[in-house]
């Protein structure tokens, strides 16, 4: 008759080791915070977000959270210097084979209405959000002392399109020679565009693509002088 085999106390019925968990490094764990935080603040408002709902969403205490960053505004500041940093790359290569000044302007706003669209909910955010917390979090205005001597992302993406501007009025084609009104002016449109289009995507538009090709046309047709040859043609629409 076989013995049977004497079983080992305690480890009856014990239950399997749970796999431990990596651990992040400083990096990652960055990142993890960053993408919570970005999810949190499009869906409730960066002002309905705290630093101890964005460490719960990630699954660390609020103590470890203050180890990466010293505020919400401080991770705000990453997500808009992130998005302005693929912008900037967007518009750089949309001007770079294109010498005509004009055509260089219309390519770079179409480039921005294109990024707006692809990424609305960080365009909210970047765009649609008051920007004080922003500014103390590092954030430099175009324009500024501070833009000119450490510029963020976003101010060099606003330096192509002062740029661009620039170099249309010095080709001779506009009836306006303040540049920094009309590159406002040529932002305000872009945005509005943009916004519009986002906030209100449920609206039965006639077709989306058609409508950013003639706002363009109202927009770029308006700064050119009356005897602009360009005025009484089609623009390039590539």
């Amino acid at each position: 008759m076989a013995r049977k085999t004497a079983k080992t106390p305690g480890k009856q019925g014990a239950a399997p080791a749970k796999p431990r968990r990596k651990r992040l490094s400083p990096e990652e764990r960055r990142a993890q915070i960053v993408a919570a935080a970005r999810s949190l603040f499009a869906a409730e408002g960066t002002d309905n977000v705290s630093m101890r709902k964005i460490a719960k969403q990630v699954g660390i205490t609020q103590a470890a959270i203050y180890q990466h960053f010293e505020n919400k505004e401080a991770i705000f500041f990453v997500i808009i210097e992130g998005f302005f940093a693929d912008l900037l790359a967007a518009l750089e290569a949309a001007i770079a084979q294109e010498t005509e000044p004009l055509h260089r302007l219309r390519r770079a706003m179409r480039a921005y209405i294109e990024h707006g669209l692809s990424r609305p909910e960080e365009y909210r955010l970047v765009f649609m959000t008051p920007m004080s917390g922003l500014v103390r979090a590092g954030l430099a205005v175009p324009r500024t002392d501070e833009a000119r001597h450490t510029p963020s992302k976003g101010s060099l993406a606003f330096d192509v399109l002062d740029r661009a501007v620039r170099d249309v009025v010095l080709a001779g084609r506009t009836r306006f020679a303040d540049t920094d009104l009309l590159a406002e002016a040529v932002w305000a449109a872009g945005h509005g565009i943009v916004s519009l289009l986002i906030t209100h995507d449920q609206f039965p538009w006639t077709d989306r693509a058609r409508i950013v090709d003639f706002q363009l046309d109202l927009v770029f047709r308006g700064l050119l002088h009356e005897n602009c040859p360009m005025r009484q043609r089609p623009f390039d629409q590539r």
